[in-house]
């Protein structure tokens, strides 16, 4: 049934056009006139031209002397301009359902919600000017500060940039193809003022930053397996360094950690064991002067890793107990061998690819240095795959290790416990390439020394996946900025959110009628409803995106792709160059391996 308030709306609807009708008609007939007689005729009421236009009858109109009123050309001309205005204001009620159904639309009514941070809130504590407040806190003895030196943009919001501090954590949240990177990480990137570590399971955000990084400082790019389609020199070796036992553990627990054994919750113990037998290879290894052919050797087959043993027990310099330790495990049950091998076997698996053991073998001098990366603006791009027989995950879990504890060591040792120039650690695709152990305790504690996190995942269940539950929830806890882009799917998961971004109050009037009493009655009734529902939150347009942060509400965010930056010329001509370079490796690369040998039993198309 159609209330009443709909016709009292329809009825206003058709005097206002009815007005417009003959405010335009009068104005026709009185044009025309003038145009074939010289003068203006004398109107008989405000409808004259409404009427002469329906009837006809030119009596509505007093013309000048010896003229008489253009009656046909006067009706055809409103003929044409109602037909106009018909199609008009179809045409806008048309644009207008449209609009209604639009993402436009859809954000306008959530903004308008009360329960969001206002405009003076994110000036206040979110704003460029907000973080350059902290910048003798967060870059000591650092002089003509910008924003981006002291602050993540992650987009704006009532026209204004919107910053969190770089000592805060952030994790950004969104499913594949979301946009994370064309609307949130390139431009991370190209903006962060220090050394960077980013990583990531493609080329794509290599490929529109690494030229413009260049500008910044030196740019390295680890690719063992070939993904990235740039030839890089850069070699990396893990047993550098192992001399020492304390390294020596600590990477090799980070690349067994880093391999599929080490993301299983189940056999967590032989993980344990595995990377405990690896650091004592690697410190042999490193003590003996060995490559990781050696290495290779004494991880895949145990009766090969006796002469690690030997070389333990003949250096003055090898750790006390470890010679013991590494031949027990050699001389257990086969059974119990064969199980704590099986990890050691997965970590040094990877080696048995000769383009990967190449790039873990630097030349003399040749190698990455963490100390002389920390001290400017560098980048160093860790391209890999955590699957397939060539997973490198292990091997990048233990070069990130390697420079956060340099970073750590050398913050302790600066001004304020804090880096000189901090390192941001922009981590994108890391749940896919592998298990990196210290994240929880680095985004829990490090933005308080100079390491910076931007963790990137696509759901909060794939952290789940390769960490455990309570680790993925440290994580996500620790992230004391989270950014959160439209499309996810986890029902669990958006509730939380829901309840993250707190509720706002509805007044809304109710009406009453009653048979027994004429007369109708009102009454006022509140409502507690969720901010945004966990609906609306997955329909978040692309260029929309949530940002809760610590314990401020909650702000909608407009999210902008690179390519609008005011440096996006700029950009869009260094990643054309790198294209450009990328294909001339890819075609290489494909060119040689189509001119092996193909296998027995398969002829030659020609």
């Amino acid at each position: 049934m159609i209330g009443g308030g709909f016709w009292m709306r329809a009825l206003a609807v058709l005097l206002a056009a009815a007005g417009v009708i003959a405010l335009l008609t009068a104005f026709t007939a009185e044009l025309l006139t003038s145009w074939a007689c010289g003068a203006r005729p004398v109107s008989s009421g405000p409808y004259s031209g409404l009427i002469l236009f329906i009837t006809g009858n030119p009596a509505v109109y007093s013309a000048p002397a010896g003229c008489s009123i253009p009656t046909v050309p006067i009706r055809i001309v409103d003929l044409i301009l109602s037909f106009a205005l018909i199609a008009v204001a179809i045409a806008s009620y048309l644009a207008y359902l449209r609009y209604r159904e639009s993402d436009a639309a859809f954000l306008a009514g959530i903004r308008s919600r009360p329960g969001f941070a206002t405009r003076t809130e994110i000036r206040q504590h979110l704003s460029a000017a907000a973080v350059l407040r902290r910048a003798k806190q967060l870059r000591p003895g650092q002089h003509g500060v910008k924003p981006a030196d002291v602050g993540w943009r992650v987009g704006r919001a009532h026209g204004t940039d919107v910053f969190v501090s770089i000592e805060d954590s952030v994790a950004l949240e969104g499913p594949p193809r979301a946009g994370k990177g064309y609307r949130v990480l390139i431009s991370a990137i190209l903006d962060w003022a220090g050394p960077l570590i980013t990583t990531s399971t493609t080329n794509d955000n290599l490929t529109a930053t690494m030229r413009m990084r260049e500008k910044c400082g030196e740019v390295r790019v680890f690719d063992p397996q070939g993904l990235s389609g740039v030839r890089s020199a850069l070699r990396i070796s893990p047993i550098i360094g192992c001399e020492d036992a304390l390294v020596a553990v600590q990477r090799g627990q980070a690349i067994v950690t880093g391999t599929a054994l080490g993301t299983s919750s189940t056999n967590q113990e032989w993980a344990d064991v595995a990377g405990t037998v690896l650091s004592r290879l690697l410190h042999a290894a490193a003590l003996s002067g060995r490559s990781v052919a050696d290495l290779y050797e004494w991880g895949s087959t145990p009766a090969l890793a006796h002469t690690a043993v030997d070389i333990l027990r003949s250096e003055d310099r090898a750790a006390p107990g470890w010679a013991d330790g590494l031949e027990a495990v050699l001389a257990g049950d086969e059974k119990l061998l064969s199980s704590t091998w099986f990890g050691v076997q997965s970590a040094v698996a990877p080696l048995a690819i000769p383009q990967i053991r190449t790039a873990l073998m630097p030349a003399r001098g040749s190698g990455f240095d963490p100390h002389e990366f920390l001290q400017a603006e560098n980048t160093l791009y860790l391209i890999g795959s955590g699957a397939g027989a060539g997973a490198m995950g292990g091997y990048l879990s233990a070069i990130l290790d390697d420079v956060v504890e340099v970073a750590r060591r050398r913050a302790l040792a600066s001004e304020g416990a804090r880096l000189p120039l901090p390192l941001g650690l922009i981590l994108d695709e890391i749940a896919n390439m592998f298990r990196w152990a210290a994240l929880p305790r680095v985004m829990a504690e490090g933005g308080g020394r100079g390491i910076c996190t931007f963790v990137v995942l696509q759901a909060l269940s794939q952290a789940e996946t390769a960490w455990s539950r309570a680790e993925a929830d440290t994580i996500w806890s620790a992230a004391t900025a989270k950014v959160l882009l439209g499309g996810a799917s986890h029902v669990q998961h958006l509730r939380d959110i829901e309840a993250l971004l707190g509720t706002r109050e509805q007044h809304r009037t109710e009406r009453s009628w009653s048979t027994r009493q004429a007369g109708t009655s009102m009454s006022e009734r509140h409502d507690r409803l969720p901010l945004m529902t966990v609906d609306e939150i997955r329909r978040l347009p692309a260029a929309a995106g949530l940002l809760a942060y610590r314990n401020r509400r909650g702000v909608l965010l407009d999210l902008t792709g690179w390519d609008e930056r005011r440096d996006a010329r700029h950009i869009k001509a260094g990643k054309a160059s790198a294209e450009t370079e990328q294909r001339g490796v890819f075609e290489s690369d494909y060119a040689a391996r189509s001119a092996m040998p193909r296998p027995i039993g398969e002829e030659d198309p020609s």
